[in-house]
């Protein structure tokens, strides 16, 4: 198998599923597309992805519960990230997302290369042992990025 890292796109919309799918493989990535969190947890048990990239509301298993159920499986393997997409980046599920073990919430409209670039800030750091190191050192590199000129502020 090559060097490709695997992520997984858990998202409701097809549009959504397949604009990320195609960016992310020609950043040379592997991406599988899943539109329910169900399924997500079936597959990602069996082909543990690098990261997943999740939407929070989705119809039957959302995406919150979907985490923390992933969570609870992979408690003593931490290597996946899962980052939070969400068109409702409203405080309170921010901190849903948070307190279900994502590692990142990016809000709807986003911008591909602020994803891809999330994406690659995980890739850096999701080596490091300690869970609270972990969490940190990604803070503060996606803090970096998005204020040091790069990025701008938050959408």
């Amino acid at each position: 198998m090559s060097n490709q890292h695997f992520v997984m796109v858990v998202d409701d919309e097809e549009v959504i599923r397949d604009v990320l799918c195609s960016f992310l493989e020609k950043k040379g990535h592997k991406t599988l597309a899943l539109s329910d969190g169900q399924s997500a947890i079936t597959r990602a048990e069996k082909e543990k992805p690098d990261v997943i990239l999740m939407d929070i509301k989705m119809p039957g298993l959302d995406g919150i519960t979907a985490c923390r159920m992933l969570r609870r499986i992979w408690q003593f393997t931490p290597g996946t990230g899962i980052i939070m997409i969400s068109g409702y980046g409203t405080e309170k599920n921010v901190k849903k997302a948070f307190s279900s073990g994502a590692i990142d919430v990016i809000k709807k409209p986003f911008d591909l290369e602020d994803v891809n670039q999330r994406i690659n800030i995980w890739f850096e750091v999701r080596n490091v042992e300690d869970e609270l190191s972990r969490s940190l050192l990604y803070t503060e590199k996606v803090t970096w990025y998005l204020g040091s000129g790069l990025r701008g502020l938050i959408n």
